[in-house]
């Protein structure tokens, strides 16, 4: 805890007691009727976490789309910090300013797929319902505190290296909800793992995270793909002998250092908080440093490179050769087929 949360506690203190009576009680509506989950004709896949920030939702997403990807599957998003309101259809020529950096993402990865966003999830999946009659199975990305839509399948994800067992809630901590919310979870993802895990490892971390009998968890990590430079979309191997500066604003951006440092990459880090709006300012000064540095290659990662936008882009690629680094999620070991199995149950 840094020093003006210290100073600041017993306010914190008091604000997250009437934030947590809050939350029971909501859930507590919803769990005996008071509120009711709104169910609609098509099957509801929420991923989720407790976690504010990045704990590997989107990937996870992503993993769903490409493996179970059909012409009955659509993806509804709240579209975070974008600056539009209510129901909108995503296409590749919205900016993330309209949409969000994730929807972004998702819809150049996918552009045959029906991708949409909306703060109210109940609207969103009937208008996605009314776009495509045919529309079978509807993918929340962090929708796991939306309680007002049932969902058929809820999975919760969070990360190995700092588990929602090892959080509190906010504002003292990152959760937004309680840990024992978890238990409305049917699977929960560790992502971001190790390639291999011991089974004693594995029995741990259940016990952490109390997983209930009825609740399934599976071990998932990431893998980095060889950069594609922006310039002439071919892909470009990172050279030890080269400095490059990295700029990220993602949640969590550990793993991707450990990544670089592990393979002996030499980078100068720029780190900005999740979700970031790059500034005009920030970024000629970055050209300034690059500059005065002699670093001429810049890594962005394929969600900023997506926040950052055709004008933005057009402005560092003045000076920089721009390396966007792709991931790729992942099961470990038989942990795949099993999940996968899970998953065809509902769609």
């Amino acid at each position: 805890m840094n020093y003006l949360k210290l100073f600041f506690f017993p306010l914190l203190l008091i604000i997250q007691s009437i934030y947590l009576i809050f939350l029971i009680l909501r859930n507590l509506f919803y769990d005996f009727n008071i509120l009711n989950e709104k169910k609609k004709n098509v099957n509801i896949i929420c991923v989720g976490s407790l976690k504010l920030g990045g704990a590997g939702k989107t990937p996870l997403v992503e993993y769903l789309i490409k493996n179970f990807n059909n012409h009955n599957l659509a993806v509804l998003s709240r579209g975070y910090k974008r600056n539009t309101k209510g129901f909108l259809l995503a296409n590749k020529n919205h900016s993330s300013e309209k949409i969000g950096d994730e929807p972004l993402q998702i819809i150049n990865n996918n552009p045959d797929l029906l991708v949409a966003v909306c703060e109210n999830r109940v609207n969103g999946v009937e208008k996605l319902i009314s776009t495509n009659k045919n529309l079978k199975t509807v993918i929340l990305d962090d929708g796991f505190q939306h309680r007002s839509l049932y969902r058929n399948l809820n999975i919760l994800v969070t990360e190995y290296d700092f588990p929602y067992s090892n959080d509190s809630l906010f504002p003292i901590g990152n959760l937004r909800e309680y840990k024992t919310a978890s238990k409305r979870a049917d699977i929960i993802v560790i992502t971001k793992s190790p390639k291999e895990i011991p089974e004693e490892e594995k029995i741990k971390i259940k016990k952490k995270l109390s997983v209930l009998e009825n609740q399934k968890i599976f071990f998932s990590f990431i893998k980095y793909k060889s950069p594609v430079n922006y310039l002439n979309n071919k892909i470009e191997m990172l050279n030890l002998k080269d400095k490059y500066f990295l700029l990220t604003g993602i949640g969590n951006s550990r793993p991707l250092l450990s990544y670089l440092s592990n393979n002996k990459i030499k980078f100068c880090h720029f780190r900005y908080s999740d979700h970031h709006n790059f500034k005009e300012i920030e970024l000629k000064n970055l050209i300034k440093k690059g500059k005065y540095m002699k670093i001429e290659k810049l890594i962005l990662t394929e969600k900023d490179f997506y926040r950052l936008g055709a004008e933005k882009l057009n402005l560092i690629k003045s000076y920089f050769d721009i390396l966007i680094l792709k991931i790729e999620f992942d099961f470990i070991s038989e942990e795949k087929t099993m999940f996968n199995k899970q998953i065809r149950k509902f769609i």
